[in-house]
């Protein structure tokens, strides 16, 4: 027959596994994480890529293909296959933005229809993982909207 004891557990090993707790707890919680993903909001059509090859770069509110000087193409399911933009039914936005190597952008389009005023607004979120910086110019989809608005280009920085 044998017979098994059961030892009690240290001091010394009580305080290791109170301390290696604590500092799990610490590692998991006490750090400011930064996240730099992407989202879309207002009037922009989720999930389309808007792909424009040349044309002139800046700030741009497009709601007629001849308004711009390359054709503007859109993917909806993932850039598998793309077509030319449907100005009756979409408009386009561009705005330029510089940051970190490591950010995420919030794009977000909205409509004041008492002033006529279309606003598109960046908001970058930028993080420390890595060194250098990256230009991009955020095309988006958006449902149609009236090319008498007027487009206000904000870029805000986290």
């Amino acid at each position: 027959m044998q017979v098994c004891y059961k030892q009690p557990i240290s001091n010394k090993m009580k305080y290791i596994l109170l301390l290696s707790g604590l500092l799990l707890s610490i590692l998991l919680t006490g750090c400011n994480k930064c996240d730099p993903s992407n989202s879309e909001g207002g009037y922009i059509v989720k999930d389309a890529i808007v792909k424009v090859i040349g044309g002139e770069g800046g700030a741009n509110f497009i709601t007629n293909a001849n308004q711009y000087s390359v054709p503007i193409e859109v993917s909806f399911d993932g850039g598998v296959t793309y077509e030319s933009v449907d100005f009756s039914e979409y408009s386009v936005f561009s705005l330029p933005t510089t940051a970190t190597c490591s950010s995420g952008y919030n794009r977000n389009v909205t409509i004041s229809e008492a002033a006529q005023v279309a606003t598109y607004t960046v908001t970058i979120t930028e993080c420390d993982y890595c060194e250098g910086t990256v230009s991009i110019e955020n095309w988006v989809l958006t449902s149609a909207i009236p090319s008498n608005y007027t487009p206000v280009f904000e870029v805000e920085k986290n």
